[in-house]
């Protein structure tokens, strides 16, 4: 009966409906089985990423990498795809396909890198930026082993020219954005760390042969997060009064949530002169010398060419190998509430030239606290001390004991040392021997560094925010000088007068409180705002003092106290302070339509009464035209963006007083007991005086192409300076020692073109091969407008010139323009001397002819005429980096083109009119059987001043160099696992290891006076820069 109910129709179907959803529900519940999938993110260079968002697609399950890179998820089945996201990389879309474990490489994304940019008191989206700012990235940085993060700037971006005028260890670097601005002032740019502005130099009073310590230099540059350049006036606005130059933000490492990771870099290396100066030898000397004395009616000073004592090859007993290390341990991680980031370093830099170097010591902590939900707060401290060995007196021609010089000029015909120990001397005039001048000349400049602040932030609405620090920056540096009974200079002195010693402190602390207030008010989705509020108070103590004696009776004491000859001590202290309020309005629509607002209002001690307070308002627009519906849809271009801004930025870094008369020691009177000492008036005040005022138009074009693989950012700009602030002659009645006021008067015009392109040429999943390009290039022309009652302005005195000045200030001119005489050629005969203009003292064929530009028929200072142009005319700088499998290959060129340098250096060692050695080119000096030559004769005390400041001595300063070539392996991650390290990468780094120039110099990158408004372009005894391999590891725990 039963197998006939089941057979029938009715009841057999349900049956077999019964067992198929059986088999379904069994099938269900075998594919909901919760699967745990488990991996590690990494970089494209191997490094962990901490904080990549993990996300099941079309799900909301998910999760985060802890600081190791590592991360596990729990899944509602084995199907599905995985969707790996983080801030500066390319999404990455993976299928689970029923597997564990997923490892992850992300590839660089070179337009999310920049995503979020630091603009002053906030941060924007680049997207959503209408101003002219320019990032650098932490990777960017610490690629290059640099003592400082400046000095990993030089060709990283548009707009920033960065120069290092010197090679000396710890020396300061130029930055220059969008050129200079002033004639007087310092055209360095602001910086802010952490939120704290730093002063660019140290006391420019103290340093050594111009060698004045880098403030810099005290941040390691293995604790920035990243750089952002603030370049037009509408970026720079929100400071005011000190941004007419540019601000550099520098923002440091922070804490994340997730496990403690444990950092260490390490790296060793050496650095040695990267090329010689090919100078005669000592045979060559003796003739050349001979031929001089003979031109000019004295005996040769050598008779027996064939035997001749030395051959000394100066720089070869001058210059050294010099070691560089660096050591760095950093502890980062944090829970939801506590966040710290930790380090520790130790940097060490032995110079080239002997006794020179540098080393620093830094601790840096960064703090995070969240104090319930509506509060938090923090810190950031960064400790140094850097101890900076200036004993190289370079920068100093031959004058001042310059050591660089000297060993150039030093004759090869004498020891470096005699017999019993004694220094070598030249005997035919007095020039120090410079090895004896950097063995017996002791100088440290020491440096005491304090930048912090501590910050308080307040939710009081959920839109709504307010903001509290307090920050300081204080330093204390003091340099200590001893100079050596030994001393070449003091040798034939009075034994009661030799040796000497001096010391100089310079303390100051800087304390900065702001408060600001943020509101975002809900306007619908369509509207965004940001607005914000601020005040901030800033003052300045600083208090410097010196002392110096000479007369030791011994080198084994070397205080002031043992010296017994001393000068009277002096000693200063000033003050200064700022007051400001400042307000900025952020708006966009529909990230479509952007725009900012913004007005300072700084007042400053250091200007007259008559003009205190001074107001910096700034507007900026933007219309992203690729969000538009008529835009067309391109696999060419996705983004495009047009910016233009307008905005006005000041400059008040003069002295503390000058806007105050003032008294100085020093005067003498006649009284009734004779002559008196007293004071007399010093300076003549200004209640008018006000801040240079820097004006700037920027229009600018953002533009994606190619899904954004290739990313342009054009900016053209105008920017104009006036109110220049400078010294005016006032006549000698005017009631004071000096009589001069410091007035505002001229005006400067900065214009250029500016153009940067990313680029991701190859892109590869996962460990395949990657190659990405950084391409820059900056236009700039400087020109003087006006200099008001001035003419022209003259610039710095020039040693052994008979005119002296070699730059001139001028309307129409750029800055620093050199002014001088023009060769036209050699006289090759006593016709041509007869049919050219009159020179001065009989001159006789061998020697230059030169142009008589006023054609009234005599050579004089009013044949001068603008010579050459240190500005360049163009600058730029190309990365490229390219990965496979772990390896990585990074190299940089960068150069400057179209400036001239004056290579004064050759005065002395091509001049041929005094007992110093001359370079090579000298033997095809001109002779009655070598005329066809543009050297001229050799002749003593140069009677026809053939080394007159004159177009003989400019020359090109362009150059391309390769910067930095960098080559890096990422270990295996699964092995390195076993001992806890979560990567590891170690590497070999080259900087400065080609140079393609035309200058003769040691380095086309160089200026003796890198401090100076005008001054800049020249080389003369300048520290030479070197050639640097390095090797290092970095281990990520």
């Amino acid at each position: 009966m039963k197998n006939q109910l089941l057979q029938r129709g009715p009841i057999r179907r349900l049956t077999q409906i019964g067992l198929l959803q059986t088999f379904l529900l069994f099938w269900a519940a075998v594919n909901t089985i919760a699967q745990t999938v488990s991996g590690k993110v990494t970089s494209d260079n191997g490094e962990a990423l901490p904080g990549v968002s993990i996300l099941l697609k079309g799900t909301t399950t998910g999760t985060t990498t802890d600081p190791n890179g590592t991360y596990s998820l729990t899944l509602p089945g084995t199907t599905g795809t995985l969707v790996f996201s983080y801030i500066g990389f390319q999404s990455q879309e993976v299928p689970i396909n029923n597997r564990s474990t997923i490892d992850v490489t992300l590839a660089t994304d070179i337009q999310a890198l920049s995503e979020v940019v630091v603009v002053g008191y906030g941060t924007q989206r680049r997207q959503e930026l209408t101003t002219a700012v320019t990032s650098v990235g932490a990777q960017a940085i610490q690629r290059q082993p640099v003592a400082g993060f400046d000095q990993a700037l030089q060709g990283q971006a548009p707009g920033i020219q960065v120069t290092a005028p010197t090679g000396a260890p710890g020396a300061g670097i130029n930055i220059r954005i969008r050129g200079n601005n002033s004639i007087s002032l310092t055209n360095s740019p602001l910086y802010v760390i952490d939120g704290v502005p730093v002063l660019p130099t140290y006391d420019q009073e103290l340093g050594i042969g111009n060698q004045r310590p880098n403030p810099l230099n005290t941040l390691n540059p293995n604790d920035i997060e990243s750089i952002d350049v603030l370049k037009d006036a509408a970026a720079a606005a929100i400071y005011g009064l000190r941004a007419s130059n540019g601000v550099v933000v520098i923002t440091t490492k922070r804490g994340k949530t997730g496990k403690p990771q444990v950092s260490l870099n390490v790296y060793y290396g050496s650095q040695r002169l990267r090329r010689k100066i090919d100078m005669l030898n000592a045979r060559q000397f003796a003739e050349y010398f001979n031929e001089a004395n003979t031109a000019a009616g004295n005996p040769p000073a050598f008779t027996d060419l064939n035997n001749l004592p030395y051959n000394t090859d100066w720089q070869d007993a001058v210059y050294r190998t010099g070691p560089i290390q660096n050591y760095q341990i950093s502890l980062s991680g944090g829970t939801e509430t506590t966040k710290y980031y930790v380090s520790g370093g130790y940097f060490k830099q032995n110079g080239i030239l002997l006794n020179s170097g540098f080393d620093r010591y830094n601790f840096k902590l960064n703090l995070d606290q969240q104090m319930g939900e509506r509060f938090r707060m923090g810190t950031s401290l960064n400790l140094s001390r850097t101890n900076n060995n200036t004993s190289v007196r370079s920068e100093l021609g031959l004058q001042n004991s310059g050591t660089v010089l000297g060993a150039l000029a030093q004759i090869p015909t004498i020891p470096v040392r005699n017999p019993d120990g004694s220094y070598g001397i030249n005997p035919f005039q007095q020039l120090d021997n410079p090895v004896g001048n950097l063995l017996e000349t002791n100088n440290r400049a020491i440096i005491y560094q304090v930048i912090g602040n501590v910050y308080g932030e307040l939710d009081i609405l959920s839109n709504l925010s307010l903001r509290s620090s307090l920050g300081i920056d204080f330093r204390t540096q003091n340099e200590n000088q001893f100079i050596t009974r030994d001393y070449p200079g003091t040798q034939n002195a009075s034994p009661a007068t030799r040796g000497s010693a001096s010391t100089a402190t310079n303390q100051q602390v800087v304390w900065l409180w702001e408060n600001t207030l943020t509101y975002n008010p809900e306007l619908g989705n369509n509207h965004n705002l940001t607005l914000l509020a601020g005040q901030s108070v800033q003052a300045s103590d600083r208090f410097t003092s010196r002392a110096s004696v000479t007369g030791f009776p011994s080198n084994a004491v070397p205080y002031l106290s043992a010296g017994t000859q001393f000068t009277a001590p002096s000693s200063y202290q000033d003050q200064w302070g700022l007051l400001s309020f400042f307000a900025r309005a952020i708006y966009n629509y529909q990230e479509r339509y952007l725009a900012s607002l913004s007005l300072r209002a700084d007042g400053s001690s250091r200007f007259g009464t008559n003009n205190r307070f001074g107001y910096f308002p700034a507007l900026s627009l933007g219309w992203r035209v690729s969000r538009e519906s008529f835009f067309p849809q391109s696999k060419v271009v996705n983004d495009l963006k047009l910016r233009l801004s307008y905005g006005a930025n000041g400059n008040q870094e003069i002295g503390a007083y000058q806007r105050f008369s003032t008294y100085a020691s020093g005067a003498n009177y006649a009284g009734t007991g004779g002559i008196q000492g007293g004071i007399a008036p010093q300076q003549i005040g200004n209640a008018d005086l006000r801040w240079e005022t820097t004006k700037q138009f920027n229009a600018g074009v953002d533009i994606g192409l190619f899904n954004n693989r290739v990313t342009a950012t054009v900016d053209a700009y105008l920017k104009r300076t006036t109110d220049l602030l400078t010294n005016v002659p006032l006549p000698f009645n005017a009631g004071a020692q000096n009589p001069q006021i410091i007035q505002n008067i001229g005006d400067i015009q900065n214009k250029g073109i500016e153009l940067g392109i990313n680029s991701t040429n190859i892109e590869s999943q996962g460990n395949g091969l990657n190659w990405t390009t950084n391409f820059n290039i900056s236009l700039n022309r400087n020109q003087v407008l006006d200099i008001g009652t001035l003419r022209n302005e003259l610039g710095q005195e020039v040693d052994r010139q008979i005119i002296g000045d070699f730059t001139i200030t001028r309307k129409g001119e750029p800055l620093g323009a050199f002014y001088g005489y023009v060769v036209q050629g050699i006289f090759q005969s006593q016709q041509d001397i007869t049919g050219a203009a009159t020179q001065p003292n009989n001159p006789q064929p061998g020697d230059i002819r030169f142009a008589d530009l006023n054609g009234d028929g005599v050579i004089d200072a009013n044949d001068r005429t603008v010579i050459g142009n240190p500005n360049p005319g163009f600058f730029a700088g190309l990365t490229n980096t390219l990965t496979y499998k772990g390896f990585e290959l990074s190299f940089l060129f960068q150069g400057s083109f179209g400036n001239d340098i004056y290579n004064q250096n050759r005065v002395s060692i091509e001049g041929m009119a005094d007992p110093f050695n001359q370079t090579a080119r000298v033997l095809n000096r001109w002779r009655p059987d070598n005329m066809n030559t543009d050297i001229p004769r050799a002749v003593r005390y140069d009677p026809n001043q053939n080394n007159r400041f004159s177009t003989r001595f400019v020359e090109s300063g362009t150059y391309t160099r390769l910067k930095n070539l960098t080559i890096a392996y990422n270990l295996p991650v699964k092995p390195l696992q076993r001992a806890r390290i979560s990567n590891a990468r170690v590497y070999l780094t080259g900087q400065n290891l080609l140079t393609f120039t035309r200058y003769t110099g040691y380095d086309p990158e160089v200026s003796a006076d890198p401090f100076s408004s005008v001054g800049f372009g020249r080389d003369y005894g300048v520290y030479p820069q070197a050639r640097t391999f390095t090797a290092g590891i970095t281990v990520n725990f």
